[in-house]
């Protein structure tokens, strides 16, 4: 199921279809460097993907598959999960590309089209980014899409920067 295009791209459900392809992209350590899970195995990736359809189902929301648009490709993820962050439930902002298609803005126009869903259809006050105190890329995205950095603490036994974005004044339902 599509859930939003882009000018570029588009977020849709992941499927088992997905798992060559995926798996490709999530296996890779340089995709994978600031992943607290590491590079993933196609198991590994089947099992990522049973838990995103088991997200859709519970939450109406998770991490979906970023296509190409022209070609259809899979060339990443991005999309929402729930996480737990030192007690709080947060909801949670990710994205991970091939590495073929860094460095052309992709990665800031899924976050940016999965956090407006997040706004818009799910009604969020706010959702978050973990990255990484050393991702800067990461952290580039995130300013790009208008988080800013709400603390840094550890997740994971990794040092982390917390970037939030609230739902801006004139989209808050009354």
């Amino acid at each position: 199921m599509v859930i939003v295009e882009t000018p570029r791209l588009v977020l849709r459900e992941l499927t088992s279809n997905d798992v060559g392809a995926l798996s490709g992209i999530l296996g890779d350590p340089a995709v994978m460097e600031f992943s607290t899970n590491g590079p993933c195995t196609e198991d590994d990736t089947r099992k990522f993907i049973d838990w995103c359809l088991e997200s859709y189902r519970e939450h109406g929301f998770g991490q979906w598959g970023i296509a190409d648009r022209s070609s259809g490709a899979i060339i990443g993820f991005c999309g929402l999960s729930q996480v737990d962050l030192n007690g709080v439930q947060e909801v949670e902002v990710a994205y991970r590309l091939a590495r073929a298609a860094w460095n052309q803005g992709l990665a800031s126009e899924a976050a940016a089209a999965a956090l407006a869903y997040g706004f818009s259809q799910c009604h969020f006050d706010s959702v978050i980014a973990i990255i990484a105190n050393r991702h800067v890329v990461s952290a580039r995205v995130a300013e790009k899409v208008g988080m800013k950095i709400d603390t840094y603490t550890k997740y994971r036994d990794w040092d982390v920067g917390i970037y939030r974005k609230h739902l801006e004044a004139d989209l808050r339902i009354s």
